[in-house]
């Protein structure tokens, strides 16, 4: 350990050379050798914080604010589960703008858990993500922007949770992760011009919740007034952690910005502020938008309601409102599914680079400079499965505490790298450490129990599953995968 600990140490000194060319590129550029084609650094401070931000929003604030209140048993006590979510989700992004801007490289935590903890559970993190998380995440919300599509276009009223057995929505579906899968293969720059665009729609949806709560609160103030009457009473202390499980679910995908690391201008300082930026952001929008809903409709209805954005609009405009609703919902969760398809080709490619994957999956088009073969097996996997189960999205809720598995082992990994490798460049350093590393570490830990204690059959399929991976590794991966060295995981000078 020792002698792995000074040679890491070695190539940290390598990684504070920090020359850069006319182009933003560093000499440190990695994971390609010098003769293969290296992901273009395109996006700028604007375009990471459409992603980050874009990844962030999706359904959860149009329709989780209900849970969040009946966990909470009062007004108050729902908003400040949000803000604690939001508290919660800044310290984890902490840790992965330090990660991110000293080990920028595509694989993400797949990098970090390599240095950290070895190869096998480098292997997990991909076959975690790969066959789990991403495709989990791509399917459900193409899913849900399909189903309120239909909502909206059909001829008669129908709640998008209503059209889960509909055809239409899987091959809606299927449409949408293809057509998004192939602009992201047109390059960098058209994935980060698509996201903009949808990022713009989706501000658009949340600013006509706020201007429709303002517009009834003017007309009629006895409905906001009276669930501030009395804010906090019916709290329940007991109901607080599960409030706030049920909010921060809304900010899942705050440590996908590393995903990019490889095309991100000036890295180093681009992925913290894009970070901070994010989840200030978000966090206030989600309390805006919350007071909106509340100043709109009564607190029993909210906690019942598992479309409270539609319901807003119907309470202020009737049915079309609903329907504008549903189409700008759509709107919105397509652009979270394209960020989750822009950064899922790239841990993909990185975990290529660095021998997790297959080498052919580390492929970049000389044309576009993005990362196709990755880009194009994510979206047939996601296809394939949508194709094969008809139950599939109910499977893949047994998965849902791999995410946080993952984000938690990202804390644990933070803190390892701190003690293995002290002089490791750090543009930024998360202060106080390892404070913001244990309280993310017990968040997760206490996410992953309360889906245990709630659904113990499943949680146990997901850890099995996840378990899985390392016998595949040390049985078949470890004898016939040429895997790269561990110094083509940090930067290294080209020569």
């Amino acid at each position: 350990m020792a002698d792995q600990v000074s040679f890491l140490t070695g190539i940290a000194e390598d990684v504070s050379t920090e020359a850069r060319d006319a182009h933003g590129n560093s000499e440190s550029d990695l994971l390609l050798p010098s003769s293969g084609i290296k992901l273009r650094r395109e996006l700028g401070l604007i375009d990471t914080l459409s992603f980050t931000v874009g990844i962030i929003i999706g359904s959860g604030i149009f329709t989780s604010p209900g849970a969040v209140l009946a966990y909470a048993g009062s007004v108050g006590e729902g908003l400040l589960s949000w803000v604690a979510a939001g508290v919660l989700a800044l310290l984890s992004v902490l840790l992965f703008a330090e990660l991110g801007a000293s080990i920028p490289v595509a694989s993400g935590s797949g990098a970090y858990f390599k240095i950290a903890f070895g190869d096998a559970w480098s292997f997990a993190f991909v076959w975690i993500m790969f066959f789990a998380i991403f495709p989990g995440s791509v399917n459900l919300i193409s899913v849900s922007f399909a189903q309120y599509l239909v909502a909206a276009i059909s001829s008669i009223d129908l709640e998008p949770g209503e059209l889960s057995g509909d055809v239409r929505v899987k091959y809606i579906a299927i449409l949408c992760i293809v057509i998004l899968t192939l602009c992201n293969c047109a390059g960098v720059r058209v994935g980060a011009m698509v996201q903009n665009v949808l990022g713009v729609c989706k501000m658009a949806l949340v600013s006509l919740i706020v201007i429709l709560g303002t517009i009834f609160f003017c007309r009629d103030s006895s409905v906001l007034k009276e669930n501030f009457t009395e804010p906090f009473n019916g709290s329940s202390l007991p109901g607080f952690g599960p409030s706030m499980v049920a909010a921060l679910w809304a900010f899942c995908g705050w440590g996908d910005i590393v995903f990019l690391a490889e095309e991100i201008k000036n890295p180093e300082k681009n992925i913290p502020r894009a970070s901070f930026g994010a989840i200030a952001i978000v966090t206030f929008t989600y309390l805006v938008v919350n007071v909106s809903y509340i100043a709109v409709i009564p607190y029993s209805e909210v906690e019942s309601s598992l479309v409270v954005a539609m319901d807003t609009a119907r309470a202020v405009l009737g049915p079309s409102g609903g329907r504008l609703t549903a189409v700008l919902v759509a709107v919105s969760l397509l652009g979270t599914v394209n960020a989750v398809i822009m950064c899922g080709g790239r841990y993909l490619y990185g975990s290529a680079k660095t021998g997790e994957a297959h080498r052919w999956l580390g492929h970049v088009s000389v044309r576009t400079g993005a990362p196709t073969i990755a880009l194009l097996a994510q979206g047939a996997w996601c296809v394939f499965l949508l194709f094969l189960f008809s139950d599939f999205l109910q499977i893949l809720n047994y998965f849902g505490t791999a995410s946080f598995f993952i984000y938690g082992l990202s804390a644990v990994a933070h803190i390892e790298l701190r003690r293995k490798l002290p002089d490791l460049h750090r543009p930024y350093k998360v202060p106080y450490h390892p404070f913001a590393s244990v309280v993310v570490v017990c968040t997760c830990m206490y996410m992953i129990v309360s889906t245990v204690v709630n659904d113990p059959i499943h949680s146990a399929y997901a850890f099995l599953f996840m378990i899985l991976a390392f016998p595949i590794y040390y049985l078949v991966v470890k004898e016939w995968n040429t895997r790269a060295n561990l110094d083509k995981i940090l930067p290294l000078l080209d020569p």
